[in-house]
């Protein structure tokens, strides 16, 4: 399966002020983890020559997954919170234009 290209910050996000969507816990996480790690012991779980949509990268699946964990969310909840919550799309890595990952088919 191929992965999509993620995080590419847009020409708005250019125009932002520099605070907009800042969440001090979750940039203080995302500074103290090692990410790298993560991603190479989880990054064979997706195979990227597979026919098919484009999938997320691993690393952003993960860090979604985190972000539920800490907040209680359901599935549905965490969709709607990564459509939603600029604070939570920036630590997934994801970008405003990019669309979070759905439950839905």
């Amino acid at each position: 399966m191929a992965v999509k290209q993620t995080g590419q910050p847009s020409f708005v996000e250019a125009l932002m002020p520099k605070g907009a969507g800042a969440n001090a816990a979750l940039d203080r996480l995302a500074g103290l983890v090692k990410w790298y790690r993560f991603e190479k012991l989880i990054g064979h779980l997706r195979d990227e020559g597979s026919p098919g949509r484009p999938g997320y990268p691993v690393l952003v699946l993960f860090r979604a997954v985190l972000l539920q964990s800490l907040y209680g969310l359901s599935e549905r909840e965490l969709e709607e919170a990564l459509g939603d919550r600029l604070s939570f799309k920036r630590f997934v890595g994801l970008s405003l234009e990019d669309a979070p990952p759905t439950t839905r088919s």
